[in-house]
């Protein structure tokens, strides 16, 4: 899965791009927000690397006819955190920052963002709608704190020659004919395997496509305490299915210590058959792996009892409440959102990088496949805490991975799933009670 979702604090470097002035070797203080004569941007790397540099000479674009010193750094996503920390505990942050919508929660909940509501209005008046279902996550009390900037879907990838060969013709949709196709394909004596799915403790992908499948049978694992009332029996069926996958031997003995990049490496090596995973896994295919790519299948998520659901993953643009040019950075980052450039932005990132717009969703290469099935992903998205309004206590449940500690326990320890489940419950309600 694409760090986007990821919470690690990592030691990675990060790759400073400056513009109009040299500032290699500067820290993080230094480069910060530098008065009304500058906007300083903090962007995520992008897994496309001609992303990161047409992101950065648009911004020199800006800087240029506005007669500012732009300064971006472009930064991998597990280096975000610390130099978030940082920033606020000197005061010197930047004008605008990336953000995953789950940190726009927490940083809302420390009012440490500006209200954008006015600047999300005019960057839809200058081009187009962007979906409701995008604004919700970083909606508050009627205000948006950040702007939708680019969107991510996970679906499922599966290995069309490897289901033909096990008499399975077509991609399941259902999460009963997933567990029964999984079986079909594994093989091993092959060293091959349905569903390369794993519950490592730090793996989001498990956290993300568990509430995917719980959602889809009427549960929910990190709902607010109202909402989830009366939502156990769908919970501990949707458990059931997955602890079914694993009781069949349908997933790799190893899946169960997988970090993110696990099941990326399973589908690569051929050990794994299907997977769910973001568009970052096809860009991988296609640069380093030809000749499976053109063996991949791509469809939706499958459906349970209440329909098919997919997890949100969403990505933004949001300015500190202590920005010393909040002013530079909201007319950035509309310049940085207007149609025309974002259209050819977010068409290099492909099926990565989905724009918000809804008009740009079901035209050009995001009406053709594969990337169609994750531009259609994002409308039904469904985020943390779903039914409640995602919420600060919905991030924190994920971020200390309460879902993986739970099926590492049903699915490790033998727990029974309904005892986990309501272990899990009660560690959620005390996130919600603080």
């Amino acid at each position: 899965m694409p760090r986007t979702m990821k919470s690690r604090v990592g030691a990675a470097g990060f790759v400073m791009l400056t513009i109009a002035g040299a500032l290699s070797g500067c820290s993080s203080s230094d480069t910060a927000g530098g008065g009304k004569g500058s906007i300083t941007v903090w962007m995520k790397k992008q897994l496309v690397d001609e992303q990161n540099t047409e992101f950065v000479k648009r911004a020199q674009e800006y800087g240029k006819a506005h007669d500012v010193n732009v300064k971006v750094e472009i930064i991998a996503y597990e280096d975000f955190y610390p130099k978030w920390a940082g920033a606020l505990e000197s005061g010197n942050v930047p004008d605008v920052s990336f953000f995953g919508y789950q940190e726009v929660g927490q940083f809302y909940a420390q009012k440490a963002l500006r209200n954008v509501t006015s600047l999300s209005d005019r960057v839809e008046k200058a081009n187009g709608t962007i979906s409701d279902t995008l604004k919700k996550p970083v909606t508050f009390d009627g205000a948006m704190y950040a702007i939708p900037a680019w969107a991510e879907a996970q679906v499922l990838i599966y290995r069309k020659d490897l289901l033909e060969a096990a008499g399975v013709r077509s991609a399941p949709d259902t999460w009963e004919q997933f567990r029964t196709d999984a079986a079909k394909v594994t093989d091993k004596g092959k060293g091959v395997y349905g569903a390369g799915v794993g519950y490592g403790q730090k793996n989001s992908d498990a956290e993300f496509w568990t509430r995917a499948l719980t959602w889809s049978y009427g549960g929910s694992l990190d709902a607010s305490p109202a909402d989830a009332a009366g939502t156990g029996p769908a919970n501990v069926r949707a458990a059931q299915l997955i602890k079914g996958v694993f009781d069949d031997g349908s997933a790799p003995r190893d899946a169960l210590n997988w970090d993110d990049a696990g099941n990326n490496r399973s589908y690569l090596s051929g050990q794994s058959a299907m997977v769910f995973n973001s568009g970052s896994l096809l860009q991988t295919l296609r640069a380093e792996a030809p000749q499976i790519y053109e063996k991949t299948g791509v469809t939706p998520f499958p459906a349970g009892p209440e329909g098919t659901v997919s997890p949100g993953i969403m990505n933004t643009f949001g300015i500190f409440a202590k920005a010393r040019n909040p002013e530079g950075g909201s007319d950035l980052i509309s310049y940085m959102l207007q149609k025309d450039w974002y259209t050819k932005w977010t068409d290099l990132g492909a099926p990565l990088a989905i724009p918000v717009f809804d008009e740009l969703r079901s035209s050009g290469v995001w009406a053709e496949e594969p990337n169609k099935a994750f531009a259609d992903s994002v409308t039904g998205a469904t985020f943390l805490g779903s039914p409640s309004q995602y919420s600060p206590a919905a991030g924190q449940i994920y971020n200390d991975r309460l879902v993986n500690k739970t099926f590492q326990e049903i699915l490790i320890n033998k727990v029974d799933p309904a005892k986990a489940l309501a272990a899990l419950r009660e560690s959620a309600d005390q996130s919600y009670a603080k």
